[in-house]
């Protein structure tokens, strides 16, 4: 058995091999899509984002309302414009990503005890961007707001533990669960990283079984190699993909947990486990979509349908809980959608044993249907060949 293996694996690879520019995007490409994303996102946390400033009013309260948005990590105040037209087209061409707008008697009406308003506009098409935007203006300007009303009291004569005391409001206490640092590195590279390989795992097994398919021979010598075991067919075809692929998640994960200290609060053995259930799974819906297109273009066409718009349904982006019918089932067929999920659940959630074990159910019981299916359609051309 481990002969006829041995030899079915040689003849994939040799096969790999003479298609030079295919093996460099199967080989080289993940590896790149690794470094690359991992270089982009290194640094985690969005922070310096540009935004410009329309001070109407131009006293001493808002000048240090713009200080303190200014002092805030997140943001950067990169332009000042004296009408809010010019702010709005420089928003409109991206040079800034908001603009926060002062009126005038902004320091009057605040000593009068009016409310006066002040206006933030933000581009919330970039929806990461725009929600940093939205959390660090809220706190800069509520904290500048409170110093501001403080100082009034103080010049009012009022003392300061009575004016303090005035300004008490209900304490927040906020705490971001799982990922508390709100690092991007650990949750969006997380679902992009396995999308991208779950793409190029199923293109690959794509071509890897069609490559004999359509040809004069068809399986008949590849078969007649695994002596007409479908079980050495199959895994001599998925081994050396299926090895180079696990590497390349181990290394990922490698890379993460020792360079940016990503936690790992469950446990590495499921982590493992997730890796290579993902895997199988992938290359068995690549040899599914293989065996089942009419024609090669058509093999391509399905598996880069189902694989190419997975990460707008993984609920990185978008809750599943609020998709349509139509999307969430599509995403529960999705490999990477429940790997995804045993990925955050051992390294930042660390759930119970028995929430871990509820993704690995879904994807074992994906992984044993694209089986059952590819030796169903592998036993047919079997039968007619012999």
């Amino acid at each position: 058995m481990y002969h006829r293996l041995f030899q079915v694996i040689g003849w994939e690879l040799r096969k790999l091999i003479k298609q030079r520019i295919w093996c460099l995007l199967v080989f080289i490409y993940p590896l790149l899509f690794i470094f690359l994303f991992v270089y982009m996102y290194h640094a985690g946390v969005i922070t310096q984002v540009p935004i410009a400033v329309v001070d109407q009013d131009t006293t001493k309260s808002s000048r240090l309302l713009i200080q303190q948005v200014a002092a805030s990590p997140q943001l950067q105040v990169a332009e000042r414009y004296q009408d809010l037209t010019s702010a709005k087209h420089a928003l409109i061409k991206g040079d800034v990503y908001a603009v926060l707008f002062i009126q005038h008697e902004f320091e009057k009406d605040l000593i009068a005890g009016h409310q006066p308003e002040v206006v933030a506009f933000y581009n919330n098409q970039y929806m990461s961007a725009g929600t940093i935007i939205f959390r660090a203006m809220s706190s800069a300007l509520k904290t500048a707001n409170s110093q501001i009303v403080l100082q009034g009291l103080l010049e009012k004569g009022i003392a300061s533990p009575v004016a303090q005391s005035q300004m008490q409001t209900i304490p927040t206490s906020l705490h971001p669960l799982y990922n508390p640092t709100l690092n991007y590195l650990y949750t969006l590279i997380s679902g992009l990283i396995p999308t991208i390989l779950q793409i190029i795992i199923m293109m690959a097994m794509v071509t890897s079984i069609t490559r004999d398919r359509f040809t004069q021979m068809g399986y008949q010598q590849i078969l007649k190699l695994a002596n007409h075991n479908i079980f050495i067919f199959l895994l001599g075809r998925i081994i050396p993909y299926f090895i180079y692929f696990l590497f390349c998640l181990i290394l990922f994960d490698t890379v993460l947990i020792a360079n940016f200290n990503l936690p790992l609060n469950g446990h590495l053995i499921l982590l493992i486990l997730g890796d290579i259930s993902f895997i199988l799974t992938s290359c068995l819906y690549g040899i599914f979509f293989g065996l089942t297109g009419s024609t090669l273009a058509q093999a391509y066409g399905t598996a880069s349908l189902v694989a190419s718009p997975a990460f707008g349904f993984t609920g990185l982006i978008f809750p599943r809980i609020a998709m349509n019918t139509f999307a969430y089932i599509w995403s529960a067929l999705l490999p990477v959608t429940w790997y995804i999920q045993i990925r955050l659940d051992q390294t930042l959630r660390s759930p119970n044993i028995v929430t871990s074990l509820q993704p690995f159910v879904y994807l074992v019981i994906q992984l044993g249907v694209m089986a059952i299916l590819v030796y169903l359609f592998l036993r047919k051309i079997r039968r007619r060949l012999i």
